[in-house]
């Protein structure tokens, strides 16, 4: 077989390339679920919080067995054409659009928002002239692309996604005393904005942007009373994890300041919307939806950037300026994705994206899934079982935790030996055609 490097175009779009993710050991992450599904002995007992796969600047995948060792950043850089496409590129440029990861949250992580592509351009290039190292700690946008994220849940996941209604932010300020003077007169403002989208968002905005400005201290005061009130109900037991109280108890825990103060994204906690989801749903994080992974294990699709706002529950700099000018302060229950079949085998997550598509493929054993050449570059993630990956030219097997790279436009089936589960991230035609 000709050696990939002097291969033909026609030879390099029909290959299928197995790849090698990067597992990113951030303090959060779990031992256990990413290391038994790749196989590995995490003997050091490192946090294995990500696995990522993609052509990420950060952390791109390796392309297995190739001598000399080549990462799918510089393979798509070598052949653009071959490995994205076309249309892809006319779209996107000569990029793999989407970041493809397995997360494991052990701990909680920092709240979120993400940029819409012209605000990230427009701070991006801020922050460039103004000389900021792309390193800075204190920096904001890290490069020039937005980052709407679909994730699904593998495991139990809980998570805050978005504002609750306001409706239900008043009962729960009114009933927690402690809470109760930052919004005294929430219910009587309601009923005068009635259900204008607008002003609703305006008098959360100001609830929100109050409670992320007001002096540290005030903050602090606040903070120390509600969690010496309900902090023995944790350690009793009595709390649970539908309860706010319990993720404010472990966020206070979780997130301890250097000076002794309170990190004023534990009441952001009351304020969103809390979820527990099922392993097989979903949720979708467009531009300035605030969002934070509390618990549990995902697969999780995005677009190829590391653009990250936050808004407490972390360490990290908070920009409130930047933070305040990005969230989008729509109100309302977080819509719980189930996917759509589209086929006897393949259940799609749609979600508004045009850089990426999610599906999960579940083939029962001796069945076979066709895929057409109706499609960008795709990725496969092996969670279940034992499949054979067919094409014009050839075959391999796949089993759990392998990971295949299939270039644009190649046609391909995936025969089960036994029942398999896999997830499949593309760049969807219709969106760049």
């Amino acid at each position: 077989m000709m050696h990939p490097l002097h291969a033909s175009a026609a030879d390099l779009r029909d290959r299928l390339y197995p790849l090698q993710g990067r597992v990113q050991h951030y303090a959060w992450g779990g031992y256990r679920y990413i290391p038994a599904l790749l196989g590995i002995d995490n003997t050091e007992n490192k946090p294995c919080a990500e696995l990522w796969m993609g052509a990420h600047p950060g952390a791109p995948s390796l392309l297995s067995g190739m001598t000399p060792p080549v990462d799918l950043l510089q393979w798509i850089e070598r052949h653009p054409l071959e490995m994205l496409g076309q249309a892809s590129i006319d779209r996107f440029g000569g990029r793999l659009p989407y970041l493809f990861k397995v997360l494991d949250a052990r701990d909680m992580l920092s709240i979120q928002v993400h940029p819409s592509k012209e605000q990230a351009e427009a701070g991006f290039d801020a922050e460039e002239r103004l000389g900021i190292p792309r390193n800075d700690p204190k920096r904001t946008y890290k490069d020039d692309n937005h980052k709407p994220e679909l994730h699904v849940a593998l495991t139990e996941f809980w998570m805050l996604h978005g504002f609750r209604p306001l409706e239900e932010a008043a009962d729960t300020f009114s009933a927690v005393p402690e809470l109760e003077p930052l919004a005294p007169n929430l219910r009587l403002y309601l009923e005068d904005v009635g259900d204008d989208p607008q002003h609703r968002r305006e008098l959360l905005r100001a609830l929100y942007g109050h409670i992320m400005t007001m002096p540290q201290r005030e903050m602090d005061r606040l903070l120390d009373g509600l969690l010496a009130r309900i902090e023995p109900l944790f350690d009793r037991g009595v709390l649970n994890k539908y309860s706010p109280h319990y993720w404010a108890v472990k966020a206070a825990r979780t997130f301890p300041q250097p000076d002794g103060g309170r990190d004023r994204g534990i009441l952001s906690i009351y304020l969103m919307n809390l979820l527990r989801l099922k392993p097989g749903q979903a949720t979708f994080q467009a531009a300035g939806v605030p969002h934070a992974y509390l618990e549990g294990v995902n697969v999780e699709l995005m677009a190829n950037s590391d653009n990250v706002l936050r808004g407490g529950l972390t360490p990290k700099h908070v920009d409130v300026a930047a933070l305040l000018k990005t969230i989008d302060f729509s109100s309302g229950p977080a819509a719980i994705l189930q996917g759509e079949a589209i086929s006897e085998t393949e259940r799609i997550y749609a979600a508004p994206a045009a850089d990426f598509s999610l599906s999960c493929i579940r083939i029962a054993a001796n069945k076979t899934h066709v895929q057409s050449s109706a499609h960008g570059a795709d990725c496969l993630l092996t969670l279940q079982g034992e499949v054979i990956l067919a094409n014009s030219a050839g075959q391999r097997s796949l089993r759990r935790g392998d990971i295949v790279f299939i270039p644009a436009e190649t046609a391909y089936t995936l025969g089960a030996v036994i029942k398999s589960v896999l997830y499949r991230a593309t760049v969807p035609l219709q969106t760049i055609l």
